[in-house]
């Protein structure tokens, strides 16, 4: 069959007038996670059908393997149990990341999940152990737990209780988590296209139609690129990519390997670093090295289940015409944090709230566009924070980024010179990582400001060291009693099992 002879085809639907049709492309963790999001929250509402290639795109190891406390709202609004992700993947907890001898300082820290500090005094927590020259890691239950490699479930409304401030992602491997959300995806029985793609035949700046590799064709109102890096549907649309950088990364399991550290370790620094991850039955190292680094290269590249090189950067837009863009085909951030799946959540979102209702998507694409940009830009700022090692406001030695724009740069000047000279944390609107997250941060890179805020001179000193040394002590007294994570997983597993 000819081009001019192939079978032209639109999603099945008895409703075709009045849905929209919505196609997404990718064997990719993104592309299972929108269409199990967008079929759970708009079923009956739009027509939606995944193209799958054969072969799942290896970037997804740019997730690094780590996922946030959010993940268990995503799961659940992809109709996903925390019981069925523990039990059909060798997924496991996490209370965050480990940084061990990071960058040439040599920094040592965990950067917990923690909710938002409180504090009676009416100034900000890290104010008083600033104060009171206290590190913050003593304070952080998440923290003093995984440092011995235990877990528990932080109760819930049970405030007095010192677990209750942590909180937990999940660490997973990203062939046997992209296994498990196909799995899912063929239950809910979503018109699933087993082809890889030929071409993107384009008019008028929008996605006409994809042929595929049977010389068939379907077309669409929306097409959703999920197909990594390559951005595969967007990058025939002409759009420009910020970012020079490139790095080589590589991945290497350790079969039963079930140590079960409840948060993965990274260290090195900005140019080379490693990752390791330990899931249910196995553990996982992840390297990377930047290109100019190329004699660096990674040691396990010969033993490696992947090793790929990326671009680290991001489109310009992530919406056009009809065609937007997710996740990894829209911005690559490295994974030395866990920003890459803040993204993917913060995509997944801000596309169900503009879903078009009709054709003219300009309204829609605008919005989305300018929520996206500042996304990434806030993201890449805690990326650059991690790597960024100033501890004085006016460093003659400081070595700035000469990849990130001016704009960037000027935005984590403000928040370092401001936290440096007094304390403050800056806030921009609605970032990805939260005001404790930067806390955590700046405690971890050993940045301490000149002065702090007033209102410290005005406290009970007496109370307040009373008051640390409880917090502290009722923490490590908890962490004694908790059960290692891997005995802790076993019998939550256990216990799933006799409920089913």
């Amino acid at each position: 069959m000819n081009k001019n002879q192939a079978q032209t085809r639109k999603p099945a639907s008895t409703t075709a007038s009045q849905n929209l049709d919505i196609v997404i492309y990718g064997h990719s963790i993104a592309a299972f996670v929108s269409a199990l999001t967008i079929h759970n929250a708009l079923a009956g509402r739009v027509t939606l059908s995944l193209i799958l290639p054969a072969d799942q795109t290896h970037s997804d190891i740019l997730y690094g393997g780590t996922a946030t406390p959010d993940a268990y709202n995503l799961h659940l609004a992809m109709g996903i149990t925390e019981a069925q992700l523990l039990q059909h993947t060798n997924s496991s907890f996490s209370f965050g990341t480990h940084y061990q001898n990071w960058t040439d300082k040599k920094f040592d820290w965990i950067q917990a999940f923690n909710l938002p500090f409180t504090s009676k005094l009416g100034i900000d927590f890290h104010q008083v152990l600033l104060k009171h020259n206290q590190d913050i890691q003593p304070y952080l239950a998440g923290a003093q737990s995984a440092l011995q490699h235990k877990f528990a479930h932080p109760p819930q409304n049970q405030p007095a209780l010192p677990l209750s401030r942590a909180e937990y992602g999940y660490n997973f491997d990203y062939q046997n988590y992209a296994l498990f959300l196909l799995n899912e995806i063929i239950q809910r029985k979503i018109n699933l296209i087993q082809s890889d793609l030929l071409e993107v035949e384009v008019e008028d700046e929008h996605i006409a139609r994809l042929r595929l590799n049977d010389d068939s064709s379907i077309e669409a109102d929306l097409f959703i690129d999920c197909s990594g890096p390559d951005a595969k549907l967007i990058s025939a649309l002409d759009v420009k990519k910020q970012g020079d950088s490139r790095i080589n990364v590589s991945l290497l399991t350790h079969e039963n390997d079930r140590k079960m550290k409840p948060c993965n370790q990274i260290s090195g620094h900005g140019d080379s670093w490693q990752s390791t991850l330990y899931l249910q039955d196995s553990s996982q190292v992840l390297q990377a090295v930047s290109d100019k680094d190329a004699s660096e290269k990674v040691e396990h590249s010969v033993n490696s289940v992947t090793s790929i090189s990326v671009n680290i950067g991001y489109q310009e837009q992530a919406w056009v015409g009809n065609c937007v863009a997710m996740s990894l085909s829209a911005a690559v951030l490295e994974p030395f944090s866990n920003a890459p799946f803040r993204l993917l959540k913060l995509d997944i979102e801000r596309l169900l709230e503009l879903i078009p209702i009709s054709n003219n998507m300009q309204l829609e694409q605008k919005e989305y566009n300018r929520r996206y940009k500042l996304d990434v830009q806030h993201a890449a700022l805690f990326n650059l924070a991690l790597t960024d090692t100033r501890h004085v406001l006016q460093d003659s030695h400081a070595k700035k980024n000469q990849l990130i724009d001016s704009e960037t740069q000027a935005l984590l000047d403000r928040k370092l010179v401001q936290y440096l000279h007094r304390g403050l944390i800056v806030s921009y609107d609605l970032e990805p990582f939260y005001a404790e997250d930067w806390v955590i941060l700046h405690f971890g890179m050993q940045r301490f400001p000149r002065r702090l805020n007033s209102l410290c001179d005005n406290i009970d000193n007496t109370g307040v060291k009373q008051h640390l040394l409880q917090t502290q002590n009722a923490i490590a007294a908890m962490v004694a009693k908790m059960p290692p994570c891997s005995l802790y997983t076993e019998k939550f597993l256990n216990y799933l099992k006799r409920q089913a």
